[in-house]
């Protein structure tokens, strides 16, 4: 049984104000010449003292109700299928270059690799009520945008509003470390996964790699990269990328550049972390990838459910309530008047 706790306990201290209507008589009396030789009455003591006991006993609920007591609800572990996802959105300047379509129609209007995400991720997170999600987005510098929660309008406000904005540098390690920070402080109770879903372009320097790898093995977090490109980026699974990525010549650098998302998937790779690629070039080809993870997070989950507080103030008012029409009564059965 849950412990009682009082919202306000110092009014406690005014309960020996109950043990007033014992000491005072409280009932009208009158004289008499004297009644010593008439016979006890026993049952008049017993209504005398039992007014006495209802008056006292009103005054210590109405105090008590004042206190407002209350228990706490308790935490209640529940299983059902789900799973904490923190989306790490790319914004950088070339996710706003248009996908790939087979749609040949005059009508048809191309679609940004960002304006495509944000469209797949919207109907993803309405299709995954029992999920919680948080977002960050980064180019040059990562940003906390939605906290890791069950309200799903603040991810989706956020997701409405991220724009592609080119600034350089793609701080993609600091992203996902910031992603990995929402799991902090949070007990283990579901599913973690962090979705990168950016169309690569970034390094992450070896320093930097052990930190990730560490943060990936201490928050129990899965990676999952939605590559998004636009068909003419190399493939980052079927291809092998040898060497380092020293740029000498500008021959060599537009090699690295060409290689560096096989590079990036072959990072991951080697972070011994769970990890998973899609490779996506179009609208409908991030939709069937996104669908297969929402197939991935579909597992018993445990999760605690935090109860509501009972409250015991308004009984305790009710109960003195009637406990005052009850002295109500009495008063008015009283007799106001000794008739000789």
């Amino acid at each position: 049984m849950n412990a009682l706790h009082f919202t306000k306990p110092e009014l406690l201290w005014l309960l020996p104000l109950a043990l007033l209507p014992l000491i005072s008589y409280g009932v009208k009396q009158f004289s008499f010449p004297g009644l010593e030789d008439w016979p006890k009455d026993i049952l008049s003591d017993w209504l005398r003292w039992g007014v006495r006991a209802l008056a006292a006993f009103t005054l210590a609920v109405l105090i008590i109700a004042a206190a407002a007591p209350f228990t706490e609800g308790g935490t209640v572990t529940k299983v059902g299928e789900g799973a904490e996802i923190v989306v790490v959105l790319d914004r950088s300047g070339s996710m706003s270059e248009n996908l790939q379509t087979d749609n040949q129609s005059v009508s048809y209007k191309p679609v940004s690799k960002i304006e495509a995400s944000r469209k797949v991720l919207l109907k993803f997170m309405e299709q995954r009520p029992a999920d919680t999600f948080g977002l960050v987005v980064f180019n040059a510098a990562p940003i906390s945008v939605a906290p890791l929660s069950s309200d799903r309008e603040i991810a989706k406000a956020a997701l409405k509003s991220a724009e592609s904005n080119s600034s350089g540098f793609t701080a993609l390690n600091r992203a996902l470390a910031m992603g990995l920070d929402y799991f902090n402080g949070r007990p283990f109770s579901a599913t973690r996964l962090i979705m990168l879903v950016s169309d690569g372009d970034a390094v992450i320097e070896k320093e930097d790699r052990e930190i990730l790898k560490n943060a990936f093995k201490q928050t129990r977090a899965k990676l999952i990269w939605v590559y998004v490109h636009a068909g003419v980026e190399k493939n980052i699974l079927d291809s092998v990328i040898a060497g380092d990525n020293e740029i000498i010549t500008n021959a060599e650098k537009q090699q690295v550049e060409m290689n560096q998302n096989v590079a990036m998937n072959r990072l991951f790779e080697e972070l011994e972390i769970p990890y998973q690629a899609f490779e996506v070039n179009s609208e409908a080809g991030l939709q069937r990838a996104v669908a297969e993870i929402g197939r991935a997070t579909n597992k018993p989950t445990r999760y605690e459910f935090r109860l509501p507080r009972q409250d015991y103030a308004v009984y305790l008012y009710a109960l003195t309530l009637l406990l005052l029409g009850a002295l109500f009564w009495l008063k008015q059965i009283e007799i106001k008047a000794w008739k000789a």
